[in-house]
């Protein structure tokens, strides 16, 4: 893969991208429940920080209070 001009080396990209993923459980591996607890921690997290920043939600807008 050629490097963009002015872009990082693909060197760096990959020492990132190996440094951050492994850490992350690959989905195909992930069971049902797995994935619907990533997805609802992952809306609570996205849900405070537009509420931080002041977006004015709908009420659909809002998380569920569920666990899977």
């Amino acid at each position: 893969m050629p490097q963009t001009p002015g872009g990082p080396s693909d060197e760096l990209v990959r020492r990132l991208y190996d440094a951050k993923f492994p850490h992350h459980k690959p989905s195909k591996e992930m069971s049902v429940p797995e994935k619907v607890g990533e997805l609802l921690e992952l809306q609570k997290i996205a849900y405070g920080i537009r509420i931080a920043q002041g977006d004015k939600l709908q009420p659909w807008e809002k998380p569920w209070d569920v666990e899977p």
